[in-house]
């Protein structure tokens, strides 16, 4: 017995050692494959709403993550004063990093305002070797999306294309307590009596003109008869539709059901599965 004692008090040491050495040289091979596989040059950005945070976005990206459309998120906030900060940068190996942007001024809707901020993320992305990107936006996310794109209607060389864009549920003509955001739309997606906030969009057009955009429009009736997710009409937010045009391209869909009110469209599956398709040009 004590003989099998000294040889376990030798042996053992010797296979910590055996493992340990065959860890390092794993995690080594592993690191260096990495590092021969190119950056990214594609990334999604996320917008959260009125008053919100990215936690917004967290049940979104998280599903992303899962269904392997991205394998990881970087932190965006943009203080009070408009300064920029990254929790981290994109990797080799990198597929379809996610950034989740938060406003620290998150009251703030002068959006030439929120137009800097995104311009200056879009920048610093772009000097990270992001060439294009995926806006997706929620609720007042959906307005600093569309008036960086108004501001910016010629592609710019330091700039990273947008190639696709999503909207949830966007007040592009109002709120529910406007009675004009309900109006009726036209073919073309004109309301019938235009809000001071449509009207402010005039201009829109001729990004989406310049420029070939994938554009997603989701909102969602969790209201029943008077089609609303209880803070926005759906006809305004299906508004958006008179701006888009060739060769730029527009789908939408609805979302209804109680799991369609406004705040919960973020945390909902059938939104998260439709991010999925549409970012992986999967939505027919």
């Amino acid at each position: 017995m004590k003989k099998y004692k000294k040889v376990l008090l030798i042996l053992i040491p010797i296979l910590i050692v055996v493992v340990a050495a065959a860890a390092f040289l794993y995690q080594r091979q592993q690191n260096q494959t990495k590092s021969n596989e190119p950056k990214p040059t594609e990334a999604t950005v996320f917008f959260h709403g009125y008053g919100s945070s990215r936690n917004a976005e967290k049940s979104m990206s998280n599903y992303l993550v899962k269904e392997k459309v991205s394998n990881r998120t970087i932190n965006v906030t943009v203080s009070k004063n408009g300064k920029v900060d990254f929790s981290g940068q994109a990797k080799a190996g990198d597929k379809n990093p996610i950034y989740l942007v938060q406003f620290n001024d998150n009251r703030n809707s002068d959006f030439s305002k929120t137009n800097q901020w995104v311009t200056t993320i879009m920048t610093q992305l772009h000097k990270q070797g992001i060439q294009s990107v995926n806006l997706i936006g929620h609720s007042m996310g959906n307005m600093a999306i569309v008036y960086y794109l108004k501001n910016h209607v010629q592609q710019s060389s330091q700039l990273p294309a947008v190639k696709r864009e999503i909207d949830i549920a966007g007040h592009f003509n109002g709120l529910n307590r406007q009675e004009a955001a309900f109006s009726s739309l036209n073919e073309q997606g004109q309301p019938s009596q235009e809000t001071d906030s449509f009207k402010a969009l005039a201009g829109l057009e001729k990004y989406y003109q310049n420029n070939s955009t994938k554009v997603l429009n989701i909102y969602g009736n969790s209201t029943g008869l008077t089609q609303s997710d209880s803070t926005v009409p759906n006809n305004s937010s299906k508004s958006l539709k008179y701006f888009v045009q060739t060769p730029s391209t527009y789908q939408e869909r609805l979302i209804s059901g109680k799991n369609a009110q406004h705040s919960k469209l973020h945390e909902n599956q059938e939104v998260d599965e439709l991010l999925a398709k549409f970012l992986t040009d999967k939505l027919s």
